[in-house]
């Protein structure tokens, strides 16, 4: 049996627990916007009541169930639920802290139901978080069986005028993993944060 000294064992700690601090706070090799970066805000947006987050698409607002999980998007989110549509107005926000992740659909059952991304899509109004657990999606590579993500970049927002508002969340589209998939399904830079927003918003240093 191979024993490892202790100052190695510490080494090694110390190593995970630096590269677990990274994984929170993504270098610029990595994720282009930082903190201290700012989001400015150039049109009203509208927050449906019950809800906490307003999607942005191709410059244009959509909907939870509206907008297309096969191409990139960013949410604003708010902090408190209303009864009441709330509007966030036009600003500047500090970006506070940079957060990276991705987000899988994990079928809770056997898949029952398979279907191509260039198939006629039966679930055409589903976000991701919306898709019914026995639905599994086939992609183009035959990669059944193995659960589609989203690359995830969380950006949040401190305004000392608009204390509610959470974060700006931008998404690359769903994927398997499919390199043709790409660059749809990589997580969004600067640039193409911008892009998205267009005439709503921009993220700058």
């Amino acid at each position: 049996m191979t024993l490892v000294s202790t100052p190695v064992r510490l080494s090694v700690l110390l190593a995970f627990l630096s590269l677990s601090a990274c994984s929170l706070t993504p270098p610029k090799s990595m994720m282009d916007v930082q903190a201290g970066y700012t989001f400015t805000l150039k049109k009203p947006v509208t927050v449906p009541a019950h809800d906490a987050r307003a999607f942005i698409q191709d410059g244009q607002m959509t909907t939870h169930h509206g907008f297309n999980r096969y191409e990139q998007h960013c949410e604003l989110e708010v902090k408190d639920l209303s009864r009441k549509p709330q509007v966030i107005q036009p600003g500047t926000f500090t970006i506070t802290k940079v957060r990276i992740d991705s987000e899988a659909i994990a079928s809770r059952q056997a898949p029952t139901v398979f279907y191509a991304m260039n198939d006629i899509n039966p679930y055409p109004n589903q976000t991701l978080r919306d898709l019914p657990a026995h639905v599994n999606l086939a992609d183009n590579d035959g990669g059944a069986g193995i659960d589609p993500t989203m690359d995830l970049v969380y950006l949040y927002l401190e305004s000392k005028t608009q204390p509610n508002i959470l974060r700006l969340t931008c998404a690359g589209s769903l994927s398997r993993g499919n390199p043709l998939d790409a660059p749809r399904s990589q997580r969004p830079q600067q640039k193409q944060i911008n892009q998205i927003l267009g005439s709503y918003g921009e993220v700058a240093p």
